[in-house]
């Protein structure tokens, strides 16, 4: 008999839990998701209302890509058909877990890092193996070592969430080179999840689209996340480039019409939308300076991120987080990423966290 796996854990509200708890969830200031605190493009639901609802989607979002090929891709050289649209950037990474892992086979990690890369390795067949960063370090990448390690191992697929998730560290364009050489090298499929990219501080001209040849056989495939930077998370909606031939093995584990006519809808809008964008982005990093620099002035130990997220040592995770929650405060406890001394916190608006470091006072 095959052992049950637990699900991932996720931040966001958990509705069963605030019914059991009795806590309205319009009385919760939700600190424990990593999207932009402003929310969506004020075009996104005018855009909604003219949806059709009795008509089929389009099945391959051809719409919503060339959007992205506009607005996300224009830098680059690759064409419409190096994109893949999914229900959220999940769906994208079950369909690579299926495409390129199976029973016999490896997958890597750089952890502590994303549930959902395990979870959709083990549900392959797949085992794990994990070069895993440490507190004491930072959670700094030693490039050296995991490259080293990664040469021993030779897994079929390594994961990367680069800025990483929970711990906001990034590799630059040199270490990642590094690693694509590795993988390169070993035939390791390599997926880079950029899903937090955008919420860089500062932010950087660089990703890891630049690795990306529409024409190479190399399985080299970057997500990205329209639920985060553009607040879209309620119609779930995420995207990976990539060769086209590599594309097509994912797209063979997706189900027809897997991005709903809202979604694409949402996407479309939200992208054309470059002033709410920006201007988002640009609130939100100075938002996140002085956020940071206020838990450091009130004692409290954070980790140093390059991200609008940052882990904070409270001692034991669970416990803050359920007396924070009794106060109307919900954030990511990190014992699911191996870490239970450390609670997530993602920068809200200046009035919420405001009133989360005076909770976080009294709590602590």
């Amino acid at each position: 008999m095959t052992a049950k796996r637990e699900q991932p854990v996720h931040g966001a509200l958990d509705y069963e839990e605030l019914e059991r708890l009795g806590i309205r969830p319009d009385a919760v200031y939700d600190l424990s998701v990593n999207s932009n605190p402003y929310g969506p493009s004020p075009s996104v639901r005018p855009a909604l209302a003219q949806v059709p609802i009795e008509l089929y989607p389009d099945r391959v979002c051809l719409e919503l890509r060339r959007t992205i090929q506009t607005y996300e891709l224009a830098h680059t050289a690759l064409p419409v058909d190096a994109l893949l649209c999914g229900n959220g950037t999940t769906e994208l990474i079950w369909a690579i877990a299926r495409a390129f892992l199976a029973a016999g086979k490896k997958a890597a990690l750089l952890g502590p890092t994303f549930g959902e890369y395990s979870a959709a390795s083990y549900a392959a067949g797949a085992t794990l193996c994990e070069y895993r960063t440490h507190a004491s370090e930072l959670f700094e990448l030693d490039m050296g070592a995991a490259t080293s390690w990664l040469i021993q191992e030779r897994p079929a697929l390594l994961w990367l969430c680069n800025p990483n998730n929970p711990t906001g560290t990034w590799l630059n364009r040199q270490s990642l080179s590094s690693l694509v050489e590795v993988c390169q090298s070993i035939g390791t499929c390599l997926v880079v999840d950029e899903a937090y990219w955008r919420f860089l501080v500062p932010q950087e001209a660089f990703s890891a689209l630049e690795f990306v040849d529409a024409s190479s056989p190399f399985p080299l495939l970057v997500l990205r996340s329209l639920t985060k930077d553009c607040a879209l998370a309620g119609v779930r909606l995420g995207y990976v480039v990539g060769p086209a031939e590599v594309l097509e093995r994912v797209r063979a584990h997706l189900p027809s019409w897997s991005v709903n006519a809202y979604a694409q809808a949402a996407g479309i809008a939200a992208l054309a939308d470059r002033v709410h964008l920006t201007t988002t982005l640009h609130a939100l990093s100075r938002e996140r300076d002085a956020f940071f620099q206020a838990l450091i002035e009130q004692g409290l130990r954070i980790i140093p991120s390059r991200t609008h997220f940052c882990l904070i040592a409270v001692g034991d995770a669970r416990a803050v987080r359920q007396r924070l929650l009794s106060r109307g405060i919900l954030v990511r406890d990190c014992s699911s990423f191996g870490l239970p001394q450390y609670i997530r916190v993602a920068t809200p608006q200046r009035d919420v966290w405001q009133y989360t470091l005076h909770v976080l006072g009294e709590v602590l």
